[in-house]
C-alpha cells in the first residue's frame, strides 16, 4: 500500500550522524509535516519567482547587477557553457565550493530556515537545503526543465536527521547533488532511502509516495 513518508523533525541536522549503537529514528507520515513542509516550499517558491525576474533584470542590464546577482548569473552561464551531465556538474560543483556549510542555528538562531538562492548568494554560507534551493534555480535558469528537477529529502541508514539535496533527471536517471562531494550519483546507487520530494511547479507541494519496502528511487 502506498503511503506518504515523511519526516516528524522538520530542522534538517544535514545528515548529522548518529553513533552506530544508536536505534534509528522513525520517520512516519505526519499532517503536521506536511503542514510545515508545504508552507515553507511554498515561501522559497514565491522567493524562487522574485530571484528569477532579478536575474533576467541583471540579464538585461549588466549594470545594475548586484554583487550576488552577479555572483549567480556566473554560475548559470558556466553550466549553459556544457552539455548533458557535465553541465550539471558544473553547477553542482560551483555550488559546493561557492558556498559554506553552516546550520541555520549558527546563521539565523533558530532551528529551519530556508533562504532563497540569492539571500544564500548574499551570505555565502547555508546548509543542505540551502545549497539544494539555489541548485534548482541555477539548473532551470541554464535550461534544465522544471520538470526534471525535485528537492527530495533524504536519510541515510544510521543518519539521526533528515537530509535535503537536489535531483536532475538526465536520460531517464535521477541524478543526486549532494552538498557533500562534487560527484553526481545515480539515486538508486546512493545509501539514501528518499523520504520525499517537492516539485518546482508553481504552489505546489508533492510530498513523495512510497511504497514501503520498494525501492525509493521509483517515486521519483
Amino acid at each position: 500500500m502506498l503511503r506518504v513518508i515523511a519526516v516528524m523533525m522538520v530542522a534538517f541536522a544535514c545528515l548529522e550522524i548518529a553513533p552506530a549503537h544508536s536505534r534509528d529514528r522513525e520517520f512516519v507520515a505526519s499532517a503536521e509535516f506536511e503542514h510545515i513542509i508545504g508552507a515553507k516550499w511554498q515561501s522559497v517558491q514565491r522567493r524562487l519567482g522574485e530571484d528569477e525576474a532579478r536575474l533576467a533584470a541583471c540579464r538585461a542590464e549588466a549594470w545594475m547587477c548586484s554583487d550576488e546577482e552577479a555572483r549567480l548569473q556566473a554560475i548559470v552561464d558556466l553550466g549553459r557553457s556544457h552539455e548533458g551531465r557535465a553541465r550539471i556538474g558544473s553547477i553542482n560543483r560551483a555550488v559546493n565550493l561557492t558556498i559554506r556549510p553552516v546550520s541555520d542555528e549558527r546563521q539565523f538562531g533558530r532551528d529551519d530556515h530556508w533562504s532563497a538562492p540569492l539571500e544564500t548568494m548574499s551570505s555565502g554560507q547555508g546548509d543542505c537545503e540551502d545549497y539544494a534551493i539555489l541548485k534548482l534555480l541555477a539548473l532551470q535558469q541554464a535550461g534544465i526543465d522544471r520538470d526534471n528537477l525535485r528537492l527530495i529529502i533524504v536519510k541515510a541508514s544510521g543518519a539521526q536527521n533528515a537530509h535535503a539535496v537536489a535531483a536532475v533527471r538526465l536520460d531517464g536517471r535521477w541524478l543526486m547533488l549532494d552538498n557533500h562531494t562534487l560527484t553526481l550519483v545515480d539515486v538508486e546507487q546512493t545509501p539514501y532511502r528518499v523520504l520525499a520530494h517537492l516539485v518546482p511547479e508553481g504552489q505546489n507541494l508533492r510530498l513523495a509516495e512510497i511504497e514501503s519496502d520498494a525501492n525509493p528511487a521509483g517515486v521519483m
